[in-house]
């Protein structure tokens, strides 16, 4: 496994070089001149336009403007929003601890419903049970996040008065309740598509090994019925699951873009969602970039997780 690993983070420089080329090529082409024209009027003189690209370093050849970045990357130095002139960096910085705690409890409320349902409906097969938890899982999958979302705001005002907590951000160190208050809600719906799927997946796979000759002899040997499932049957079943949740963490940074625009959380999201409306496109490129890298270094993750839950998973 150990090679495997250095196999592969050998050439995670080369795909991050080509992750960086095809995100700034395909990105810097098409909008290239939106910065002039959004600091442009039509009182803008040709040297005040031709001054403009000159700031933004737009007047560069392409190929002297992508070395200059990558090296600006290299070093951390990500230069300043084309809007307002602030600091890429800082402003990352300030909103990463937000983005990052939405995706924890996403990931943990996905994982937590979906396996559990997923477990219980297996067991449970073919009753009532097993078909209002699939009817979840149907229902989960199938209506959009952002439709539930908007009706957690919606729905609590009109059936109960009550207005749901918006904007902003409350540190969980500083006023643990209302930070809950705030990012609860919300992420629980956020991880109510995920937990469908994992749930249908658990399920399945559970089902598969329920049929396997080992369980009928745990079974035989008068183990629990807890035990067999929890101790045998999941630890069989755990690869699906992994790199389901492995998928779904990765796309749960798009679910954050919905998740922060309509709740105004001022989080990686939202901060990605205006740069693409405006074409800033020193915080586009890099966010493309930054998440193009860590889908990577999770798929290498889930890869390497193989061989501790399954030993007979071997590396080639």
């Amino acid at each position: 496994m150990r090679q495997y690993a250095l196999r592969r983070l050998i050439y995670l420089p080369l795909i991050a070089i080509a992750v960086s080329a095809i995100t700034f090529f395909v990105l810097r082409l098409p909008f290239a001149e939106d910065p002039v024209a959004e600091h442009s009027t039509q009182a803008t003189t040709v040297e005040q336009a031709a001054a403009i690209k000159h700031e933004f370093g737009l007047d560069k050849p392409m190929a002297e403007q992508y070395v200059t970045w990558m090296k600006n990357i290299v070093t951390g130095h990500l230069g300043v929003t084309y809007n307002g002139r602030q600091s890429v960096a800082a402003q990352i910085k300030q909103r990463v601890p937000v983005t990052l705690e939405i995706l924890i409890l996403s990931v943990f409320f996905g994982t937590f419903f979906g396996v559990t349902f997923g477990i219980i409906s297996a067991v449970k097969q073919n009753t009532i049970t097993d078909y209002i938890c699939r009817v979840f899982a149907v229902f989960g999958q199938s209506i959009p996040e952002f439709f539930l979302l908007i009706l957690l705001i919606v729905l609590p005002s009109i059936w109960w008065n009550y207005s749901a907590p918006v904007g902003g951000h409350i540190s969980i160190l500083s006023n643990t309740k209302e930070n809950l208050r705030l990012f609860v809600p919300p992420t629980l719906v956020l991880g109510i598509g995920g937990a469908a799927g994992l749930m249908r997946i658990t399920r399945s796979t559970l089902l598969e090994v329920f049929r396997q000759d080992y369980i009928r002899t745990a079974r035989a040997k008068g183990l629990k019925g807890r035990s067999v499932v929890l101790t045998h049957a999941m630890r069989n079943s755990l690869i699906p699951i992994v790199t389901i949740v492995g998928g779904q963490i990765a796309a749960l940074f798009f679910g954050t873009v919905i998740l922060e625009q309509i709740f105004s959380i001022q989080g990686i999201g939202q901060f990605f969602f205006t740069s693409v409306l405006s074409a800033d496109l020193p915080v586009v490129e890099f966010l493309v970039l930054y998440t193009s890298l860590i889908v990577i270094l999770l798929n290498l993750a889930v890869d390497l997780s193989y061989a501790l839950i399954d030993p007979r998973v071997k590396y080639t």
